[in-house]
């Protein structure tokens, strides 16, 4: 191991007050892509986009093991000794062996007809408990709590981001889903190591799965007003205005009304959105397609 170099602060007396671990930078000459790694002579640290390094784009990326394997050798073209990180033996044989992640991005693409459509869609999808808070690209989840370290979730315009285009596409494009896996989600869910996420990519299909499920569940659409029963519009109108539905009918008829409206694309348990809202109909056509590199 080597001593990536330490910032120290000493006060008036000479006495330590306080010292930081140095990064040392591992660039690649034909991008602007880079990682950090940092040693302190027992642990070995390493952080960035290992997916994007040495890449033009990162529209289709790599599982969780073959990360592990490409942050290896950036690790040794960096000049550091990673004997025991994350493999062992073999290209194929993952153990513990003392190394732990702690941060994983998962993310699927899909080919949409109508992206403004689908964000005014997906802005009353819960993954969990939290609603998404509209961004200037897209919806997000969970970037605003303070548990940073549990996850957090993300839809923008993929297309755009490469394109380096400051505004997002309203037609046809290629959205991205991104999931941000934090150090507390992956130690509770026991996938806090190589090991647990295997050689292939199955895990991380099952695990994205469990969130993409939650916003693109059945076929995303705005749905027109008049197509809601008669019996149940002014329901809906009332809670467009802003009004506490639960407060005009019985707990049973507002379970039941809020049951019948959901399948409508109307979640009238929680504060209505009005960006989320319109009368024009747009069906919108949501494909996913591969993320992986072959």
């Amino acid at each position: 191991m080597r001593e990536s170099g330490r910032v120290l602060k000493l006060d008036s007396d000479g006495v330590l007050e306080w010292q930081s671990q140095c990064w040392d930078s591992i660039s690649c000459a034909s991008s602007e892509t880079a990682v950090f790694a940092r040693c302190d002579g027992r642990t070995l640290r390493i952080k960035g986009n290992v997916g994007r390094f040495g890449r033009p784009d990162n529209l289709r990326g790599y599982s969780v093991a073959h990360c592990a394997e490409r942050a290896r050798t950036l690790l040794e073209l960096g000049g550091f000794e990673v004997e025991g990180f994350g493999v062992a033996g073999s290209r194929s044989e993952f153990g513990r062996l003392g190394t732990v992640i702690t941060r994983v991005d998962l993310a699927g693409n899909y080919e949409v007809s109508d992206y403004a459509g689908l964000c005014h869609a997906m802005s009353v999808r819960r993954i969990g408990r939290i609603l998404p808070i509209m961004g200037k690209y897209g919806p997000t989840w969970g970037y605003g709590a303070k548990r940073g370290g549990w996850f957090r979730a993300k839809l923008y315009d993929k297309t755009a981001e490469l394109a380096g285009r400051k505004r997002v596409s309203t037609g046809a494009t290629v959205a991205r889903f991104e999931i941000q896996l934090g150090a507390e989600y992956l130690r509770r869910a026991g996938l806090d190591t190589v090991e647990a996420w295997g050689i292939g990519d199955d895990m991380g299909k099952v695990v994205y799965g469990r969130f993409a499920k939650q916003v693109f569940r059945d076929s995303v659409s705005v749905e027109r007003w008049d197509e809601i029963p008669a019996r149940l519009r002014h329901y809906a109108v009332l809670w467009r205005d802003g009004v506490d539905v639960r407060s005009l009918c019985a707990e049973s008829t507002f379970h039941r009304v809020a049951n019948r409206l959901l399948a409508c694309g109307f979640d009238i348990r929680v504060p209505c959105n009005v960006q989320a809202l319109t009368r024009v109909v747009r069906q919108v056509e949501v494909r996913q397609v591969s993320a992986l590199a072959a």
